[in-house]
């Protein structure tokens, strides 16, 4: 095997062990909080030692950093595929796309962990810094697409009113599990038409 080769193959393989430590790390998150999981516990759910985690992770700030990173990520690839979509079906596609939105934000694992990344960003000013990046970048993307793609006048208002209404589903399906989703995204559709209409 050639020596590129052999680099990408343990890049590949790297990748995978950092996500296997993410996925594991965020279980952890979930079910006793950020400072109630420590790295022991971690490497245990992720199958490994705690000294194999520190080749990929520095502590376990880092993890949660990489956590709220990985969640931006995730977003910003749903915001391209909405760069592509042309203009006059842009609107049709995102109110169609609202149920992606509800059904990620209202799913109890995501919400608490979101719950989590937001609680820590109280207490941590690195973490608060990164999702405060990460969410003007999101911000920034989806105002383009609203502006500039569909020609509307006041995207940033447009924009902040979606993100907070999807924003707050967490905390909705934590004060009410029961919550009727078929009915909330039927309002929503209508409130998404409203907002991206002149």
């Amino acid at each position: 095997m050639s020596p590129l080769n052999e680099t990408a193959k343990l890049s590949r393989r790297a990748e995978v062990r950092r996500t296997q430590i993410l996925d594991a790390a965020a279980i952890c998150f979930v079910e006793q909080g950020f400072h109630g999981a420590g790295m022991a516990r971690i490497a245990e759910q992720a199958g490994m030692s705690a000294g194999h985690i520190y080749h990929y992770f520095e502590n376990k700030d880092a993890i949660i950093e990489a956590i709220v990173d990985r969640e931006s990520e995730l977003h910003s690839e749903k915001m391209l595929g909405f760069h592509d979509i042309p203009r006059e079906e842009l609107m049709h596609e995102l109110v169609e796309r609202a149920d992606e939105g509800v059904r990620t934000q209202t799913d109890p694992f995501q919400s608490a962990l979101n719950l989590e990344i937001i609680a820590e960003a109280q207490r941590n000013p690195a973490i608060a810094e990164k999702l405060r990046a990460n969410d003007a970048e999101t911000r920034e993307a989806f105002k383009r697409l609203i502006g500039e793609q569909m020609g509307l006048s006041d995207a940033e208002g447009r924009v902040e009113l979606m993100f907070t209404l999807f924003g707050g589903l967490p905390i909705r399906i934590l004060r009410n599990p029961d919550l009727d989703r078929e009915a909330l995204l039927r309002y929503l559709r209508k409130v998404i038409r409203a907002v991206l209409s002149d």
